[in-house]
């Protein structure tokens, strides 16, 4: 195992991370016996325990171990079993109870990113949405949160820092938090979003392009695109007209989707400084680039 992927699991997680990981070989074992699998070396490892296995019969599957008292993996297999295999990948076994799923392997798993023509990921990202967006039937019980509480992580900062003490700009804050509160009054019809829905998590398969790692959240269809458009910075080469490209992205995202683009670029900015938000509780610091991403997306206007 990777001694960053280690490191970072004891720091979040303390005790229970270093047990998880001195547990991990018995746990891969276990299932091994359990569900018939041959497992192989993991995967760039960032948070759970991501590995290629084979079934008896030869086929290439999955096996996805979620990190302790990680909240979102329940939603993350609910949100796969709501798309049904549609633009997704599929389940194929779960135990949520103890976080271990099998899941089917993205063949030959070309990420979307790395696709030279930028107008062309575009098309297949809007393609992949189109596939995912199901609404939600009003007053039925579903286990995914919301746009409105993953807008509570301002409180939490305000909670902490008392607004004025934190690292976090006044103005981008402000108007983040506006964002939030304002775009989630409106009467939006409501679908299933992936909740992470960004270039690496877009991958090529004999099915077509499938998404993994969803979050599942319930939201309006324009906040799916915050994810794919937070992270100029990071998303394009170093020196790259940001404002231009982000701006291309937006329109060209606009006339495949019927989205207007300027709440597309709110989302876009407001999600930029959740992540900001987001990794202070996480990491206990302050990330520059996450701050370089929200000023270029708050200077950015499409008319």
């Amino acid at each position: 195992m990777d001694q960053e992927f280690i490191n970072k699991i004891i720091r979040l997680r303390g005790d229970a991370g270093k047990k998880w990981l001195k547990d991990l070989p018995e746990i891969i074992k276990q299932y091994e016996r359990k569900w018939g699998i041959t497992v192989f070396p993991p995967f760039n490892l960032s948070y759970n325990y991501v590995v290629p296995a084979k079934t008896v019969g030869g086929e290439d599957i999955v096996l996805k171990i979620s990190f302790p008292e990680n909240d979102e993996f329940p939603s993350e297999i609910e949100a796969l079993k709501f798309f049904g295999g549609v633009g997704a990948i599929t389940v194929l076994k779960e135990d949520i109870n103890n976080g271990v799923v099998l899941l089917e392997k993205a063949e030959p798993g070309e990420r979307l990113r790395d696709i030279v023509s930028d107008k062309q990921q575009i098309s297949i990202a809007s393609q992949i949405i189109k596939k995912l967006h199901k609404p939600i039937i009003k007053d039925t019980f579903f286990p995914f949160p919301t746009v409105s509480d993953w807008g509570k992580a301002f409180d939490r900062y305000k909670t902490k820092f008392l607004k004025t003490s934190g690292p976090v700009p006044k103005y981008i804050f402000d108007r983040a938090e506006g964002i939030f509160k304002e775009h989630t009054k409106d009467n939006k019809e409501q679908v299933l979003l992936h909740g992470d829905l960004h270039s690496d998590n877009i991958l090529s398969s004999q099915r077509g392009w499938l998404v993994i790692d969803p979050k599942g959240l319930i939201g309006e269809r324009e906040f799916e695109l915050g994810a794919y458009l937070r992270n100029p910075v990071y998303d394009y080469p170093k020196g790259s007209n940001y404002k231009k490209l982000e701006k291309e992205r937006t329109i060209q995202f606009s006339e495949e989707l019927g989205f207007d683009k300027q709440r597309i670029l709110n989302w876009a900015f407001a999600c930029a400084v959740i992540s900001i938000l987001w990794f202070l509780e996480d990491e206990d610091k302050f990330s520059n680039i996450y701050l370089q991403n929200a000023e270029l997306l708050n200077e950015i206007r499409c008319n």
